[in-house]
């Protein structure tokens, strides 16, 4: 099986050239290299094969031929809930208690599961990953182009993600969280360390909910459980914690992705999703 693109030569140039300036990335293109056959060119109605190397000129067709492989993940009783969909990329909502990525012991209860559902066999591309515990909103691209173009957008931070959570007693208005975050000697828990790594929260009470806080959490580094580390370093671990508040009577951890907002991959239109706090609150 095959991904297929069609690309416009916009100068003259190598076929490599233009397709960096497409946004393919410099590993995708080195796949490409590897087989004579999977790029093919256009010119004056002529086709033929070639490698990256080739010279082109303006206007030319490049045709890609990217081979993948599929996979048909283990059924799952859940249907996707999606809060955008295209051709390249969908944004689905991802319950909690499920693992973003298929591991050994999550295997059969992924958000892979849940999307081949609806596409059967197929290549499974999230863009980045949310805790199993935690609910909310999950790019996955379409595409290994649109992969590679998301990756490229998470790195530098082209892709917002606001986080809404019910955190524990009633905190402040707004605030700023620097306290950089280390592993624990466990190996599990994560902790506030002067030896750890940089770590920034911004947090904004949205609401009082009785004595506690449904709150807004912006995150301006992306450590493992930070958002979790930090409520509970502030005094206002977030409810249903079970590994930072682990006394909590809450039915789940009450943290969910509730705003994604990046520009489309391919038409650069901005892409707004929002989903609400689950309930109970």
């Amino acid at each position: 099986m095959v991904e297929k693109y069609t690309v416009r030569a916009t100068f003259d140039g190598k076929v490599d050239d233009v397709l960096r300036a497409e946004g393919f990335s410099r590993t995708m293109i080195s796949q490409m290299r590897k087989e004579l056959g999977l790029i093919r060119v256009t010119e004056n109605g002529c086709e033929k094969a070639v490698f990256a190397t080739a010279r082109v000129r303006k206007g030319d067709e490049i045709n890609l031929s990217l081979p993948v492989c599929p996979v048909l993940y283990p059924a799952s009783a859940l249907k996707p809930e999606f809060s955008y969909i295209d051709d390249d990329v969908a944004v689905v909502v991802k319950p909690s208690g499920i693992a973003t990525v298929p591991i050994k012991s999550h295997y059969k209860d992924s958000l892979a599961s849940i999307l081949g559902t609806e596409w059967g066999e197929f290549v499974y591309r999230p863009v980045g990953r949310l805790d199993k515990d935690t609910s909310g909103l999950v790019a996955v691209a379409r595409n290994a182009l649109t992969a590679w173009r998301m990756h490229e957008l998470q790195l530098s931070g082209g892709i917002e993600k606001i986080y809404t959570a019910l955190v524990r007693g009633l905190i402040p208005e707004s605030g700023r969280i620097d306290a950089p975050i280390a592993l624990s000697a466990d190996g599990v828990h994560r902790e506030v360390s002067e030896g750890g790594k940089p770590a920034i929260t911004l947090f904004r009470r949205l609401a009082t909910v009785g004595e506690d806080s449904l709150a807004e959490f912006i995150l301006l580094t992306g450590r493992t459980h930070q958002i979790r580390v930090h409520a509970a370093y502030m005094g206002h671990p977030i409810a249903g914690d079970a590994l930072y508040n682990a006394k909590d009577e809450a039915p789940r951890l009450m943290l969910h992705c509730s705003r994604l907002v990046f520009p489309h991959p391919t038409t650069g239109k901005t892409v707004i999703c929002e989903s609400g706090f689950p309930a109970p609150i």
